[in-house]
This record gives C-alpha cells, structure tokens and sequence, in this order.
C-alpha cells in the first residue's frame, strides 16, 4: 500500500511537503487531504490484522517517520559495523527497494545488480551480510539460521509482521517532519505521535535546523549523529562537476559547499533513478569540456554500468556521533551489546 503512494511522487519531494507553504500549495494539500484520511484509516485496519512473529535473536529496527531521504541507510551500516567490530555477527534485512527479487536472497555485490536487489541493499551489502525480502519475517528467519546474532532491520517501523525489540527513529534535522502531514498530503508515514510513542530512540541527522528536539520534549531519547564527506587531495584541487540521485539531492550538493569545495555544475535526479548509458556519457563529456571531475554518491555508483564507474569520482559518507558512548549505553541498556 505504501509503496503504492510513493510512486506518485518518484520525481522527488512535493513543494507541499514542507513547512511553509504559499497559496497554490495549499490548496494542492487541501485537496489531497481526504487520500491521508483514508491512507491513515488503511494503515490502523492493516496494524490490526497483521500477526507478529519472533526469529529468536533481537531484531533491530531502523526506521523513519517521513518518506525517504533522512539518512537511514547510513546510520544502518554505521551501526551494523559497530556490532560487527564488537564481535556481534549482526545481519542487515531489507526489502531491495524497486529490486525484482522478492527472496529471501542474501545480496551478493559480485553478483547482483540493482535491478535484482536494488541501490540500498548493494551498498549496505559491501561490508555486511544483507538480506533482501519482501516479506520481513521470512528474511529475519534466514538471517537466523544462518548465524545472525543480531538482526538489522532496514526500514521496518510500518512493518508489523516482525517483532522488534528496538525501535529507532532516524530523521534529517534539516527537513524535520515537514508539513507534518500523513501521506499524500504530506511526508509522513505514520503520526509524530504514534511513532515516538512506540519507538526507543531518535536519531537526528545534521543540525537540528528545524528545533526537533523542542517538539519531541524529551519523549524519547536522542542522539545526535553528523555526516562527514571523505575526500582526497584531487577532489580538493579539482573543479567539480557533481550528480546524485537520492531522497533529496541538495542535500549532497550541500555537502559539497560546505567542504569548500570548487562546484561548477550540479545535476539533480529522482530518487533511486536508473540512470541510462548515454545520460553518464553526456555527464562525463559535460565535465571534460569544462576541465573538471565528475563526482557523485556511492549510492549513486550502485546504478551506474560498471565500464562508465572509473570515470567518476564516488563520494562515501564518515558517520560521526558526538557521544557514541551514549549509543553504547544504551544498546547495553537493551541487552543488544
């Protein structure tokens, strides 16, 4: 059902969707309010007919309130990497967004494409054991039986099927809740209020620009995490010319300005967009005419041919945590370390 309303806004975010609204907007969110009556009415019949079930490890589920684009995926492999440092042999679930496996199949960057399993599952795969499955449940039980201490789930917070010892939040603290409206109408999945109630933790990506935390009013723990572009000398040095498409892609470009870097031409694209061979090639000549380097995310790199990647510069995120012992105490505290 969720997935059915995202398809109507694969072109990125609705205007609407954020906080300050003018006229037009507001009567585009007028009229599509009665669709977030009936998505809200959808969504209580569903959470009540759904059956959960136990795999027998703790599952870990990573989620968020608003469509796409808060840093989850990030904040998932920093965390399976944590566990995994700590010899905790974590496993990460996920549904391979716009893949065409259902599974349970365990992703295998060698060999998967992200036609097959999608951009998400392939990145995440690169330093953890990952599952993707549709249904949730089922990829839990095939991360168990094949020696997953601790389960990660990607994306899960909607999902009822699946008994989740912990629950965490992520949320960009640049974009907040938005408009604070249900689907269509607005970004969000669920209510603020139903989500912090039911959940263990909140995580705020980046500056809390949108004062988060004045509105959670300590319902709920919180951890603040920062995102840290890697670079090397060449990206320094070099005139840039950068792409990306993901949940919101300013946000990259952000980043970019914000290590001083030299941004000539920035080119956005949906989320998830299947680039074309010609699409690359017309970006790679653009970038040669003008003298400069192409540059992009890893999550990008996932839906670019192999032949065209060594010709782009692929830009990984360093997960920073102001006080990760606090994290640890917590995950102590919830018996997961």
């Amino acid at each position: 059902m969720l997935q059915k309303f995202l398809k109507l806004f694969e072109l990125g975010y609705p205007s609407f969707w954020k906080k300050n609204n003018n006229l037009i907007n507001k009567i585009f969110i007028i009229f599509l309010l009665p669709l977030s009556l009936l998505y809200f009415l959808i969504s209580k019949i569903y959470k009540k007919i759904i059956k959960e079930k136990r795999v027998g490890v703790p599952v870990i589920c990573i989620g968020n309130l608003n469509v796409g684009g808060s840093g989850k995926t990030p904040f998932v492999i920093f965390l399976a990497n944590l566990l995994n440092k700590k010899k905790i042999k974590t496993h990460v679930v996920t549904r391979g967004y716009l893949g065409k496996y259902k599974g349970p199949v365990r992703v295998d960057p060698k060999k998967h494409s992200s036609k097959d399993v999608g951009d998400e599952a392939l990145l995440i795969a690169k330093k953890n054991p990952t599952w993707v499955s549709k249904n949730k449940f089922e990829g839990a039980l095939m991360a168990t039986l094949h020696g997953a201490d601790v389960i990660i789930l990607d994306d899960g917070l909607q999902n009822y099927s699946l008994y989740q010892n912990l629950k965490i939040i992520v949320v960009d603290g640049e974009f907040g809740f938005g408009n604070k409206l249900l689907l269509p109408a607005g970004p969000l999945r669920e209510t603020i209020s139903s989500g912090l109630k039911k959940s263990d933790l909140l995580i705020i990506f980046n500056n809390d620009k949108t004062k988060i935390k004045e509105k959670v009013k300590k319902k709920i723990p919180i951890v603040g995490i920062k995102s840290k572009t890697k670079l090397n000398y060449k990206i320094k040095k070099s005139k840039i010319v950068a792409f990306s498409g993901i949940g919101r892609p300013e946000k990259f470009l952000e980043s970019l300005k914000e290590s001083n870097l030299n941004v000539k031409k920035f080119f956005p694209f949906p989320d998830h967009y299947r680039y074309s061979k010609r699409e690359i090639n017309d970006l790679i000549k653009y970038a040669n005419e003008n003298n400069s380097i192409l540059v992009s995310t890893k999550k990008d790199e996932q839906r670019i041919n192999w032949d065209q990647r060594k010709k782009i510069n692929f830009l990984d995120l360093e997960i920073v945590i102001k006080n990760k012992d606090s994290l640890i105490n917590f995950l102590k505290k919830k018996k997961i370390v």
